[in-house]
């Protein structure tokens, strides 16, 4: 923190001259102003016992506590003082959180941007209620510049992180053995049998897919009949026509019964050439 911010830290914790009627109340104050902020705030402490409810006290222990560089618990206190002036518990709570942010910004720096925002927002609130105070419009500013600072060396971080890993990368494929041309016409040699073996296996399948289909076109195809309807015979047989011819001659060589009759009676009738 610039020496600037220090003594606008300063000028704000004043506080503890807030002087409350009871005996512990005043002996804390003493303490306070003597710079026995530890001796301060154990009476503070012992005074809330007594007036639990006390925002004068809750502030006093606040700026107590910020001196022995408590922030934490500065903060809370000071938040339990709604009641105290506006200005200044905004404008203490504000340095509360920078100091809390800027402690973690090296170990945690997430955690750190949100105590800068959350200490921006607080001087946004001093300012609201003093708007004369200088003091806490310089803080904000500082508080400002000190946040993109910070987002600006995280994301720095975050591409060194993203080279570093591709640099690793790089390293690993070059650190690989490359093979022998050798090794290469070897691996080019098993490839190209492979490729002929792969030829021969297709074209065998295809040799029986085609036999395949023959076979299934010759069982489809329909039985022919013994003997043809349309007139086709066997080979020695007559044919209709030639069945009907016969049978007409056969009819022409008949004699019919009245020829036969002719033929008895004008028939001589022969006698045996020696009576027996």
């Amino acid at each position: 923190m610039s020496i600037a911010l220090l003594l606008a830290v300063a000028l704000g914790l004043t506080g503890a001259s807030w002087i409350d009627p009871h005996a512990k109340a005043r002996e804390a104050s003493q303490l306070y102003e003597k710079g026995d902020f530890d001796a301060a705030t154990q009476k503070y402490n012992e005074a809330l016992t007594d007036d639990p409810d006390s925002y004068l006290l809750q502030y006093n222990r606040g700026a107590s506590l910020y001196r022995q560089d408590k922030f934490a618990d500065a903060a809370a206190a000071f938040g339990r003082a709604p009641a105290a002036d506006p200005a200044e518990v905004a404008y203490n709570t504000a340095n509360a959180k920078y100091r809390l942010g800027a402690a973690a910004a090296e170990s945690d720096p997430q955690k750190a941007l949100g105590l800068y925002a959350e200490a921006l927002a607080a001087y946004r609130r001093a300012m609201g209620a003093n708007p004369d105070d200088v003091d806490a419009k310089f803080n904000h500013e500082l508080v400002e510049r000190k946040l993109e600072e910070l987002k600006k060396k995280l994301e720095e971080q975050k591409q060194d992180e993203q080279q570093e890993q591709e640099q690793e990368q790089d390293q690993q494929q070059q650190a690989e053995p490359q093979e022998s041309p050798k090794q290469q016409d070897q691996q080019s040699d098993q490839q190209a049998q492979q490729d002929e073996q792969r030829r021969q296996e297709e074209a065998a399948q295809r040799q029986q897919q085609q036999q395949a289909d023959a076979e299934g076109e010759a069982a489809e195809q329909p039985q022919q009949p013994e003997s043809a309807m349309s007139g086709e015979r066997r080979e020695g047989e007559m044919s209709e026509r030639e069945a009907r011819a016969l049978l007409d001659a056969a009819r022409d060589q008949e004699v019919s019964p009245e020829e036969i009759i002719e033929r008895m009676q004008g028939a001589a009738v022969l006698e045996p050439s020696q009576d027996w």
